[in-house]
């Protein structure tokens, strides 16, 4: 049995935009507008669809649908099995992208299965996907250490390579957001 696609989307909505609680419209200050996690630099078809002045009701839906689609389909979260890495590694495609998530979840595998490295590619396939559920098998905490051993590493990195962009305040925010563990 595969992990749960609700109880991952409850964890990362709750991760989210919640003040206002009302879910409603937030500026980032880049132009780009976001509720409820939906920024539209990265889903400008959200403008399109009404989403960002639908009903709360409505507006929760859709970000699930758009979770669903965008980000826990492509890391096939209904094969993973554990519920801890599946969440957090929903949670951080979430905020920081499908590719860069799975590139920090197989270097994360190959902290702890070091015998066989597999290529951080970003590409959440078939051999990411078995070894995330070997190591899984074997020993799942070890495995979300490790991921947020590699998801620190990831963000000083970003906010270092882009200090115009991102801030040392931000990092901390993604890190506390990172350190947060999900329920099981």
């Amino acid at each position: 049995m595969g992990a749960s696609e609700k109880l991952a989307w409850n964890f990362v909505l709750g991760n989210e935009d919640t003040i206002p609680p009302s879910g409603k419209v937030t500026n980032d200050g880049s132009g780009a507008i976001a509720r409820l996690g939906i920024n539209s630099h990265w889903h400008p078809e959200a403008l399109g669809d009404g989403f960002y002045s639908m009903s709360l009701p409505d507006a929760l839906s859709y970000a699930e649908n758009v979770f669903v689609i965008d980000y826990w389909e492509p890391i096939s979260g209904d094969h993973l099995g554990g519920q801890l890495v599946a969440s957090k590694w929903a949670d951080i495609c979430f905020n920081a992208s499908v590719d860069q998530s799975t590139m920090i979840v197989q270097r994360a595998c190959n902290d702890v299965w070091v015998a066989q490295p597999i290529k951080p590619d970003g590409i959440p396939g078939a051999w990411t996907l078995a070894r995330v559920n070997g190591i899984i098998a074997e020993d799942e905490e070890a495995l979300y250490g490790a991921i947020l051993k590699q998801g620190a590493n990831f963000y000083e990195v970003l906010r270092i390579a882009h200090p115009e962009k991102f801030s040392q305040k931000l990092e901390e925010e993604w890190i506390v957001r990172l350190n947060k563990r999900p329920p099981v």
